[in-house]
């Protein structure tokens, strides 16, 4: 099976479990069927007062030491929808992208 994307959600308003959720993304990212498959992870929960902003989970989860593929963190709220279309167009763009 052949995947052209990954997209990982994370509760942002749930610091204490960046640390842990980060190790998990580096565990599904060092899988061989994975490799140089854009990610993008959405930080949801943006609408509550208690959310992390995307920069803070990025370096939670690390996402600075990736180098071997192309990803994205993208705010959100899977509740009110706000920044999802957004996300899914980059991965739109990132896959269409790969595959020319």
């Amino acid at each position: 099976m052949l995947l052209s994307f990954l997209i990982y959600v994370i509760d942002s308003a749930d610091r204490k479990r960046f640390e842990e959720t980060g190790q998990e993304l580096a565990e599904l990212l060092d899988e061989e069927k994975l490799s140089g498959v854009p990610v993008l992870v959405f930080a949801n929960k943006q609408d509550l007062l208690t959310a992390a902003p995307a920069s803070e989970i990025a370096e939670g989860l690390n996402l600075h030491t990736i180098r071997d593929r192309i990803w994205q963190i993208q705010s959100c709220s899977a509740l009110t929808g706000e920044g999802v279309q957004d996300g899914m167009n980059w991965v739109c763009k990132n896959v269409t992208a790969k595959k020319k």
